[in-house]
C-alpha cells in the first residue's frame, strides 16, 4: 500500500555554507493525511557566530542559542524520532540544502547519519505548478491561499510543508519518481538525487539516452543527448548533456524529464529522430 506517514522537516542555519555554518533549529512534523502525529522541535547552540544575513532572514541571534545543546545532544534526538516512523518519507523545501546540513552536523559529531532520503517539495512545486513566477515558499502560501505561519523558523516551515504537501499532490509523486537527497555529509558534492541510479551509470559509461522532456523549444518531440554530469543550481537538478542534433552541452531539469530509456549498445540500435533541447 502507498505510503501515508510522511515528515515535513526545515532547518535554519547560521548562514548557507555547508562547510563553515551550523545548524541553529530543527523542526519536524511526523503527519498522516492532515492529521499531525507528533513534532519535534530545538534549538541548537552551533559555537559560531550567527551571520547577519541569518539573522535577518529568521531573527536568530546568538543570545537565543547561547543556553542551547549543541547538535551532539540533539542529533540522537532527532534520530529517535524518525525512529518512531522507520517507513516515513521525509519532505523538506530544496531537500538537498537540508540533507546536506544534518549529514554535515552528524559528521562533525560522530553520529552516525540516518539512511533516510528528503523527498524536495521544490521540485514537486515545479512540476505541479510550472507556470508560477517563483517557487519559493512565500510565494506557494499566497498562490495556494495556505494559511501563514512564523515563517523562516524551523516549525513555522514545517508546517506549511505539512499543508503543502497534498495540495501539491505529493502522495502520488512521492509513489513515482520523485527528486530526493539522501542524508549526507555535506561537504561531499552532491552527485545526482536518489533514484537516478540508471541515469547515473549512463553518465559514468557515457551511455546516449532517449528522453521524454516537458520544456525547450522542440515541444514533446523525444530528445537524444549523451548525459556528461549532473549539477545543482538554485535548488533545482539538472542533468547536464551532450545534445546528439547540434552538438551543444546543455542543462535539463530532472523535475521536467517524464521517461528516459538508456542506450547501452547504441551500435547496434537505430535512433529514431531525435529534436534538440
Amino acid at each position: 500500500m502507498p505510503e501515508t506517514i510522511f515528515i515535513a522537516i526545515d532547518l535554519e542555519t547560521t548562514g548557507l555554507d555547508v562547510a563553515s555554518d551550523r545548524v541553529v533549529e530543527i523542526g519536524a512534523i511526523a503527519f498522516d493525511g492532515g492529521a499531525e502525529l507528533e513534532r519535534f522541535e530545538r534549538l541548537i547552540r552551533p559555537d559560531r557566530p550567527m551571520r547577519p544575513t541569518a539573522t535577518a532572514v529568521n531573527g536568530l541571534r546568538d543570545v537565543d542559542l547561547a543556553h542551547a545543546p549543541r547538535a551532539a545532544e540533539v542529533l540522537p534526538e532527532f534520530a529517535a524520532f524518525l525512529d518512531r516512523f522507520p517507513t516515513a518519507p521525509l519532505i523538506a523545501h530544496n531537500a538537498a540544502f537540508d540533507a546536506g546540513f544534518l549529514g554535515m552536523e552528524a559528521a562533525r559529531a560522530g553520529i552516525a547519519i540516518p539512511g533516510r532520503l528528503i523527498l524536495d517539495t521544490l521540485a514537486l512545486a515545479r512540476s505541479a505548478l510550472p507556470d508560477l513566477r517563483s517557487h519559493r515558499l512565500d510565494l506557494l502560501i499566497e498562490h495556494l491561499s495556505i494559511r501563514p505561519r512564523a515563517r523562516h523558523r524551523a516549525m513555522g516551515d514545517a508546517e506549511v510543508l505539512m499543508d503543502l504537501w497534498p495540495r501539491l499532490g505529493g502522495p502520488a509523486w512521492a509513489e513515482c519518481d520523485p527528486v530526493a537527497y539522501p542524508i549526507r555529509d555535506g561537504s561531499r558534492a552532491v552527485l545526482r538525487p536518489a533514484g537516478w541510479e540508471r541515469l547515473d551509470e549512463a553518465v559514468e559509461s557515457r551511455w546516449p539516452i532517449r528522453m521524454a522532456y516537458a520544456g525547450g523549444s522542440r515541444g514533446a518531440a523525444p530528445r537524444c543527448v549523451t548525459p556528461r554530469r549532473f549539477a545543482h543550481r538554485g535548488g533545482i537538478a539538472y542533468l547536464v548533456a551532450l545534445c546528439h542534433l547540434d552538438s551543444v552541452e546543455k542543462s535539463f531539469r530532472l523535475d521536467r524529464i517524464r521517461a528516459y530509456e538508456v542506450v547501452d549498445n547504441p551500435g547496434e540500435t537505430a535512433w529514431p529522430a531525435c529534436s534538440s533541447a
